[in-house]
């Protein structure tokens, strides 16, 4: 039983890490982690929602993310604050509303089984969603490398250059919010940023071209994903904050080894 688990754990990271990476690499780029937080933290609102309208779990994650985008987008640039307090703000009201709504469905579940992940708890719609995503996320790099790397780069250059920049935005926001929905039950809500920043983190001492850091950032989400099942199995950890530590010891040594 332990062994069809654990298969079964390595390859929903497996299909993870070809999620994170790329999109990880580019909230990186964009120094946009702040913003990765806001919508995992707002992934617990989506959760409840779902418990209370007996909605599909990634449906209520994906509509809530999308809400908390247009939101964002909306008050930016309207309200005298900078976007890490309206992010802050947005991010930790949206954590407590989950919360308190959790409490409120008609079916009892347990918070820190999505706070944390809770491997678990995947069922066969998880593995269709996580691969699904994997795919969606790789056509969309694929298809839109070169505008969103100029889009990061300089949008000015980009609006210049005729690059529909507002649309390819909410696109990449379509396929973050898609990647928090998947990664939810694997790794929590509180644990899902650092598995999209650390990797690309690390990546980013190593990488001489963007398309060498979305190569290491994926090596190192998938070390980390595997070495942090192996830990949490021996050991009996939690495997969420066994995965984010192991990438996180990654990200050390490659501090202190980098020349």
């Amino acid at each position: 039983m332990i062994d069809i688990f654990f298969f079964q754990s390595l390859l929903a990271g497996i299909g993870l890490s070809f999620i994170t990476s790329p999109i990880g690499c580019f909230l990186v780029w964009r120094r946009m982690s702040f913003f990765g937080d806001a919508l995992s933290h707002s992934a617990l609102l989506g959760v409840a929602l779902g418990l209370i309208f007996n909605m599909n779990i990634h449906f209520g994650i994906l509509l809530v993310c999308l809400m908390v985008t247009f939101i964002l987008a909306f008050v930016d640039d309207r309200v005298d604050l900078p976007s890490d307090t309206w992010l802050s703000i947005t991010s930790y009201s949206a954590l407590a509303l989950g919360i308190v709504f959790m409490n409120k469905a008609s079916v009892r579940v347990d918070p820190s089984s999505y706070l944390f992940g809770d491997i678990l708890t995947l069922q066969n719609q998880d593995f269709i969603w996580i691969f699904g995503c994997a795919l969606l996320v790789g056509f969309f790099t694929y298809w839109q490398w070169q505008p969103l790397l100029l889009c990061t780069l300089d949008a000015g250059l980009a609006q210049a250059e005729g690059v529909p920049s507002t649309r390819l935005k909410l696109g990449f926001m379509l396929v973050l919010a898609l990647t928090v929905a998947v990664s939810l039950k694997f790794i929590g809500v509180l644990l899902v940023p650092a598995l999209l920043v650390i990797p690309p983190a690390t990546a980013k001492g190593y990488a001489k071209t963007p398309e060498q850091m979305v190569l290491y950032a994926l090596l190192f989400t998938l070390v980390g994903i595997i070495g942090g099942l192996f830990i949490s199995l021996a050991f009996n950890l939690a495997t969420g904050a066994s995965i984010v530590l192991t990438c996180l010891t990654l990200f050390l040594l490659s501090q202190i080894f980098k020349k």
